[in-house]
């Protein structure tokens, strides 16, 4: 607090030695206008002003920036060039025909009168009063005189705020120093139709004008840790970041669905269902959906190796049919010591020609995780792999590395069945009959409970 006290002072100090500079400008400035008079020059000059400007820019040390001493002496010059305008205006107005009609004879010097070098005066330490305005504006809005510590503020523009809303919101949440001037210099900047609704945060110091810049960028700076879990669907995905970045569930469910993506990641299925690699991310809040999907689908490929396309090669089973059945074992598995057990006994099927008879897959094309029963086993889907032989259309989930490498790696046996025990994990039978008696025990042990 000392140190923001001493900063003030410091900065009314440098507010009258500006406002002492600006007079002896004007003072200078109305000689030559004087001297102008007399030889009956233009009092504005396009090369002069643009040498003015060129000059201050030159010798801008900071902490503005060259743009922002620009705009005020190009609106100092634009309010100069319109009182001027009005007061040579007035000037003619007040003079009677006849009177007006000489002075323009005898040429534009005479036109000037004392009246209208105290005008010009007038003019001149007006705008000197407006530079000094501004200098205070810019001065005020850029130096950092905000702290916030730890994680930083976190603000959350809704959609549909107005412009005064907003400001009433960083007031009232002390990220701006006076919402008023605030207020004033967004609309010199063009920034106050710009806001974006979004998450942002404000950490360490800063600003208005770091906060202005932010909140119109459209770009949220506040990152934020999202964990995706293994065997998690496209749809369920799309809920996880729509309740943690913001984004459009529909479109996310939309591109990672459509065959465009795939295509372009240059992923072997007809979706991206099953190759959204589930692990945890950073993204910034508001994140495009393409752009989370793309870093998803390149984890993957990230974690597929060379040498896992090597060993997939080895088994006989393409990428895609390799991730197919990784996701029936994602959504099966309770237990990771029984991953591969459960994949032995999919790939034992596969190469008996039997029906996979995997209940995940049937969920999968209900659209729910819900209990199956026998009549859902009838469902008219490429999806019922209990009436369908061979593998599903694309993967049923997002498998993680565990059950991936369990498709790559399974175990050797000669199981064709597994069911529930009741505690978490399987009974797994070589025989149809055996299977019958764990099924029985299985349901003695419900009624039981």
């Amino acid at each position: 607090m000392k140190n923001m006290k001493s900063l003030r002072k410091k900065i009314d100090r440098a507010d009258k030695r500006i406002v002492k500079l600006l007079n002896k400008r004007a003072a200078y400035a109305d000689e030559i206008g004087k001297i102008k008079e007399k030889l009956g020059l233009e009092i504005y000059s396009p090369e002069r002003e643009k040498q003015v400007i060129d000059n201050v820019c030159k010798a801008n040390p900071g902490p503005l920036n060259d743009e922002a001493v620009r705009r005020v002496y190009e609106r100092i010059i634009d309010e100069s060039r319109r009182l001027e305008r009005e007061s040579a205006e007035e000037r003619r107005v007040s003079m009677r025909p006849g009177e007006l009609w000489k002075a323009i004879k005898r040429g534009s010097p005479q036109i000037n009168s004392v009246d209208l070098r105290q005008k010009k005066n007038l003019v001149l330490l007006a705008a000197s009063a407006l530079v000094a305005f501004m200098v205070f504006l810019f001065v005020v809005f850029i130096t950092p005189y905000h702290e916030a510590h730890g994680r930083g503020i976190v603000v959350t523009i809704e959609h549909g705020a107005s412009a005064e809303e907003v400001f009433t919101q960083l007031a009232r949440d002390n990220l701006i120093t006076n919402k008023l001037l605030f207020k004033l210099a967004a609309r010199i900047l063009s920034l106050d139709h710009k806001i974006k609704a979004g998450k942002y945060v404000f950490a360490g110091h800063f600003s208005d004008d770091d906060v202005l810049n932010v909140i119109s960028s459209g770009k949220s700076n506040l990152i934020v840790t999202v964990t995706v879990p293994e065997g998690f669907t496209v749809r369920q995905i799309a809920s996880v970041y729509h309740r943690e970045l913001g984004v459009d569930s529909l479109r996310f469910v939309r591109e990672a669905l459509g065959d465009s993506m795939a295509t372009i990641l240059n992923i072997p299925s007809k979706n991206l269902e099953g190759y959204l690699f589930p692990q945890t991310y950073d993204f910034y809040y508001g994140t495009p959906s393409s752009e989370i999907i793309t870093r998803m689908v390149e984890q993957f490929k990230s974690f597929f190796n060379d040498s896992l396309r090597s060993r997939a090669v080895e088994t006989g089973y393409s990428v895609s049919q390799i991730m197919k059945i990784a996701s029936i074992v994602e959504a099966e598995a309770k237990v990771d010591s029984e991953r591969a057990l459960i994949a032995s006994v999919y790939y034992n099927r596969l190469r008996r020609g039997m029906p996979l008879e995997a209940d995940p897959t049937i969920e999968y094309a209900m659209g729910e995780h819900a209990r199956v029963y026998y009549k859902d086993l009838q469902i008219d889907s490429p999806y019922n792999t209990y009436r369908r032989v061979g593998l599903p259309p694309t993967p049923i989930c997002n498998p993680g590395a565990k059950s991936i490498l369990a498709a790559l790696y399974p175990d050797t046996t000669k199981y064709l069945f597994f069911v529930a025990t009741g505690t978490g994990g399987h009974r797994f039978s070589d025989t149809y009959r055996e299977h019958l008696r764990a099924v029985k025990a299985y349901r003695r042990a419900m009624m039981r409970e």
